[in-house]
This record gives structure tokens, sequence and C-alpha cells, in this order.
């Protein structure tokens, strides 16, 4: 009995096989990065009324959801902030990491161009 695997038909299915776990695999990064922007929207939100507040720090909650967050990305990332740091501070950090999911929903100027 010959494998399933033998032969070009064999090598037809595992070709197929590996297109659809390729396609399945974008499509839950497609719907995860769109989930990751709404978490940062409303981090913003709240960092936002804080600044407008002129509170002087982000609330050490804000840091476990910044950790939280931070563990959920597709992509390596270190923030560079400090452990007591400005609301406003903490915006930019915020604003870093949206601009890096939007390239990665959207790509850079440089790959459309291309």
């Amino acid at each position: 009995m010959m494998s399933e695997y033998a032969g070009p038909m064999g090598l037809a299915n595992q070709q197929i096989r590996d297109a659809f776990d390729e396609f399945a695999a974008e499509r839950l990064v497609g719907r995860r990065l769109p989930a990751l922007l709404q978490r940062t929207d409303a981090m913003l939100t709240d960092l936002e009324a804080l600044n407008l507040m002129e509170v002087r720090r982000a609330p050490a909650a804000w840091r476990s959801e910044l950790t939280a967050l931070v563990a959920d990305l597709p992509f390596e990332y270190e923030p560079r902030i400090k452990p007591h740091a400005s609301p406003t501070a903490a915006i930019d950090l915020v604003f870093d990491i949206q601009a890096r999911l939007f390239r990665l929903m959207f790509g850079t100027e440089s790959d459309q161009a291309a």
C-alpha cells in the first residue's frame, strides 16, 4: 500500500495544506490587529483624560495594562518608559505601538511603492 504522501499527488496535497495553514494564520493576524488597536485606543482615551486633569504620573494599573498589551503584540517590543512616567510619556509610547501595528496592517509607503 502506498503512502498518501508519496508521489506528485501527495506533494500537491501537502502544498494545498500548507497554503491553507498560511491563509488561516494570515486571517487570524488580520482579526487580531484591529483588536490590539482598539485596546490602544482605549488606553489613549484614559491617558488623555489623566493628562487633561494634570495628573503627574500614570497609575500603576496602566503599567500592568501596558505589560499585558506588549505580551500580546505580534512583534518584539521593549517599552522604554520610566516606572513613574507621566501620562504624556505614556501616550507617546502607545502611539509608537500603534504606528507599528498600522505598518503591519497596511505596510509602509515603501512597501506600497514596490
